[in-house]
């Protein structure tokens, strides 16, 4: 079996009064996880400590069986080990897209760097804006270069911290799909940091779901859609019904400490119910009504 690209191993990370608790986990080449979890549970801190820009309490993160240095160490963080992409670009606008590309290829000779731009040109699919200077380029076509940038080495590993969160579904979904296939095709690692579930859902071979800063389930999307751990986690994906474990409604309820929860889609039709309002979303209708006293969403 091969190294992992990635490999954390009793990671965990200390900053004033909070402390996170990532655990154990890896992933292979030519794998995608994506990290899920509400704000501020942690997960640009697991991005930061795989990048190497935070020392961790305890634990250590390998990439390709190399223990990752942090800036304790090294003044510059290693790129060649991780290509990092930002939510806001750090392109040079007065360059062009090509000349961004070669930025970290000057050691190359000419012809080697002129070829490693052309693949990365063609992999993210900027033909014909390769030559353009980067101010003139659309918001999406900004951040394809920003991936092809962080590429330019071939590093093992590609990590996105919500370097999309600010394009249009399209542009967003044309990108994931490109990145999808480069992992692939080149054989590394991708983990990114999404805002929609349902990006996550439509691009990862893995998730891992970071809640309260720990990492709390981790898996394929289709095994925890089907068995997530908590309410949490289900509500990161679908609208659900939380009420107390000891209510009495009808429906295939799963308990979950002091209370229970269900999907909208699974309560079943109760007679008597108050229609409170009614909303269309992508995945169909959705009503909220009122039964017995309690208020719930059915789908």
């Amino acid at each position: 079996m091969s190294i992992p690209a990635i490999h954390i191993e009793n990671l965990s990370f200390a900053f004033d009064t909070a402390t996170f608790h990532f655990g154990d986990a890896e992933v292979r080449p030519g794998e995608v996880v994506v990290l899920l979890g509400p704000s501020g549970a942690g997960k640009s801190t697991l991005m930061r400590l795989l990048r190497g820009e935070l020392d961790p309490l305890e634990g250590a993160v390998h990439v390709v069986g190399e223990p990752v240095k942090t800036r304790k160490k090294i003044l510059v963080l290693d790129e060649s080990k991780a290509g990092w992409v930002p939510q806001l670009d750090d392109l040079q606008p007065m360059l062009t897209a090509r000349e961004n590309i070669a930025h970290h290829l000057l050691r190359l000779e000419e012809e080697e760097r002129e070829q490693r731009v052309d693949d990365l040109v063609r992999a993210m699919q900027l033909q014909g804006q390769d030559q353009l200077p980067v101010r003139a380029l659309s918001g999406g076509q900004r951040q394809r270069v920003s991936i092809a940038k962080a590429m330019a080495n071939q590093p093992p590993v590609l990590l996105m911290d919500e370097s999309l969160a600010q394009l249009d579904l399209r542009t967003k979904t044309s990108i994931l799909i490109d990145v999808k296939q480069m992992v692939r095709d080149a054989q590394i690692a991708a983990i990114l940091v999404l805002h929609d579930p349902s990006d996550a859902l439509m691009i990862a071979d893995q998730l891992w779901v970071i809640k309260d800063g720990a990492l709390v389930q981790k898996g394929k999307p289709k095994d925890i859609v089907k068995a997530p751990e908590s309410h949490a986690i289900a509500g990161l994906f679908d609208h659900i019904n939380v009420v107390a474990s000891t209510a009495e409604i009808p429906g295939p309820w799963r308990l979950d400490g002091e209370e229970k929860w269900l999907f909208a889609h699974e309560l079943p039709a109760l007679e008597g119910a108050e229609l409170l309002d009614s909303y269309t979303t992508p995945s169909g209708s959705l009503r909220r009504i009122r039964w017995n006293g309690y208020e719930l969403l059915q789908k």
